[in-house]
């Protein structure tokens, strides 16, 4: 499952503005001047300013005050406070999302994609990948900027990961929201 559309855009719209913010203030791509989507964005030029942001989350307190974002707009933004940075392994695909189970803590997340299903991006589970989780109204998506490991996992490491998400639908603990 991914986003409709319209939220999509709307992710765009708040999270390009967000990533100029952090690279104007704190430098982080010297070389680049905007971070815009209609003008190109160098992927990474983004997962530097995206990198800084998550390491230092206060940064959103800060846009926030200077952007004028309506009140809907900037409780979203707001919200990425709670990000869930980490390495995660996708584990399957479901109709609502795709099964995400944190490398650290063993928390199991269902995300939608973006413009894409993470079937579609990644293909067939499991993959081990580093990710930022973020909630986006009454969802969980990532920021877009994933970074997958090619590696193959064997039958009980697959297992593993199985019985992980089958614990967590049992106890009714698979996180739809964060």
């Amino acid at each position: 499952m991914r986003l409709e559309y319209s939220d999509v855009e709307l992710f765009y719209q708040l999270w390009f503005p967000l990533l100029d913010f952090v690279n104007r203030k704190y430098h982080v791509c010297s070389k680049t001047e905007i971070i815009d989507l209609e003008d190109g964005v160098d992927p990474c030029d983004a997962k530097a300013a995206a990198d800084y942001l998550w390491s230092h989350t206060a940064v959103l307190e800060e846009y926030l005050a200077a952007a004028e974002l309506p009140e809907e707009y900037a409780q979203i933004v707001a919200g990425w406070k709670r990000c869930k940075p980490g390495r995660y392994i996708l584990e399957r695909h479901l109709k609502k999302g795709s099964v995400f189970i944190s490398a650290e803590d063993g928390a199991v997340y269902v995300v939608k994609g973006l413009c894409s299903t993470w079937e579609e991006m990644l293909g067939e589970a499991p993959v081990l990948l580093d990710a930022v989780l973020i909630p986006f109204r009454d969802s969980i998506i990532s920021d877009g900027l994933v970074v997958p490991y090619q590696i193959y996992f064997g039958k009980g490491a697959r297992a593993d990961f199985k019985d992980a998400y089958m614990n967590a639908k049992r106890n009714q603990a698979i996180r739809f929201t964060i």
